[in-house]
């Protein structure tokens, strides 16, 4: 029997979308959440404003709405109708901008289900669950939890007629894996085995999906990726990807930066082995199922794959997993972007060599404090002439202590971390106040 809760509102869409009754999407509290949104805006007293988030966003809720609430704030702290008063306010005009990419989700799920159907008659090993998609506070896109999968919309939605539908797929193969927390080789996997699945069960080209993007670039530039992670591949420190995953920086390869490369390697690897396997439902299983739970488990997959050149071969029979130690470039490591007076955190950019100044209409600062929003207006950085730009805020504007930030250029040119930045993680810059080291 197929469930389908009809919901009227904004959009006119339904909210909950049900494959035989098992796999079910939900979509109301984005309907929710900008009923709660057009309220805000019907008043400045900041206790009415709150209130209507709570009661038309919060209080209507159900599980998605509360992994949100969990999930997020730093620190682990829980969010409150005030955090999305606050992040309404900062993003106003974001919002505005990206409410429209949600009036053909009632397609995408229609979409969805024949694709969901399709994916359980190529792995009969499938499990069903639930899709939640909500507005949250920018600090999380897909997230897998069992059988449920949070999409944070605000993060992942774009104008592609189809942004929903590669998303979810590719996210829901994570809620069908082994879990890993292992060093690169195994989180590449684990990434690659998503697209390529997703790719396969959307029977779409992910170079369609994501065109100009780390799949368009691989295929361009396969060897001189391949040659790349080769030198990072024995790395076995969990959590460090050196900006092959998970990361804004990216890897600069002949000339150009480019994020999600380790996924682009992953996919190759699992693609190599779909190709190469003769019962191609099984191996669909077994790249599902790929445990690596320890590193000789992802280099016997790489093996089987069959991936790596003859040349290669040797070389990854035989590389020790080991701490790996990026190249020491001689370069002097300094504090990059910002400087404290006082009181003010005081952001500075200069333009890259080669950049007209003509061209740039202007230069904005997107980080945790402001949920990576690259068109807020309230972060838009002064120009001084010369390239250089310049925006100062209050100390007393920042609740934690630890932020995370980049520069963009024209509202999409992140600008990469330099080499030379010693306040880097995650391929962003960091902001610590309280640290003298900082000051």
């Amino acid at each position: 029997m197929m469930i389908r809760v009809v919901g009227c509102w904004l959009f006119s869409f339904l909210f909950v979308f049900g494959v035989r009754a098992q796999t079910v999407f939900h979509t109301s509290d984005i309907e929710h959440f900008f009923q709660a949104f057009d309220s805000v805006q019907s008043t400045s007293n900041k206790e009415r404003q709150i209130g209507f988030v709570q009661q038309l966003y919060i209080d209507r809720g159900g599980v998605g709405i509360q992994y949100a609430l969990n999930n997020s704030v730093e620190g682990g702290k829980p969010a409150s109708a005030k955090h999305w008063v606050d992040y309404i306010q900062n993003n106003k005009d974001y919002l505005i901008r990206i409410r429209p990419y949600f009036a053909n989700l009632p397609a995408q799920m229609n979409i969805l289900e024949p694709k969901f159907k399709y994916f359980k008659e190529q792995y009969p090993s499938f499990k069903d669950g639930n899709v939640y998609f909500v507005i949250g506070l920018g600090m999380f896109g897909g997230r897998p939890e069992g059988t449920n999968l949070f999409i944070g919309c605000e993060v992942m939605a774009n104008d592609r007629p189809d942004w929903a539908v590669s998303i979810v797929l590719h996210e829901y193969v994570h809620t069908l894996q082994k879990k890993s927390f292992n060093a690169l080789l195994a989180h590449c996997l684990n990434e690659g085995a998503a697209d390529f699945v997703a790719e396969l069960i959307n029977q779409k080209k992910l170079i369609e999906s994501y065109p100009n993007g780390y799949i368009s670039f691989g295929e361009k530039n396969e060897q001189a990726v391949w040659s790349a992670f080769k030198k990072f591949i024995a790395s076995n420190q969990k959590g460090v990807f050196y900006d092959w995953l998970y990361g804004m920086k990216g890897r600069n390869l002949n000339g150009t930066q480019m994020r999600d490369l380790g996924y682009y390697m992953g996919y190759k690897i699992c693609k190599a082995y779909y190709e190469k396997a003769i019962d191609k439902k099984q191996a669909i299983k077994e790249i599902i199922e790929l445990d690596v739970s320890d590193d000789e488990k992802a280099r016997t997959f790489l093996i089987q794959s069959g991936y790596a050149a003859k040349t290669d071969r040797k070389f990854i029979q035989a590389f020790k997993f080991e701490k790996i130690v990026p190249p020491n470039s001689g370069i002097k490591l300094i504090q990059y972007g910002h400087r404290f007076e006082n009181d003010v955190v005081v952001f500075h950019f200069d333009l890259p060599k080669g950049m007209n100044e003509n061209e740039v209409d202007s230069v904005t600062i997107a980080g945790s404090f402001n949920a990576w929003n690259p068109k807020n207006t309230s972060h838009v950085m002064t120009k001084l002439g010369n390239g250089k730009y310049t925006f100062r805020m209050p100390v007393k504007e920042l609740k934690e202590k630890y932020y995370e930030y980049k520069f963009v250029i024209n509202g999409d040119n992140w600008q990469a971390v330099p080499e030379f930045a010693k306040n880097s993680q995650n391929g962003n810059l960091t902001l610590v106040l309280g640290n003298s080291n900082s000051r």
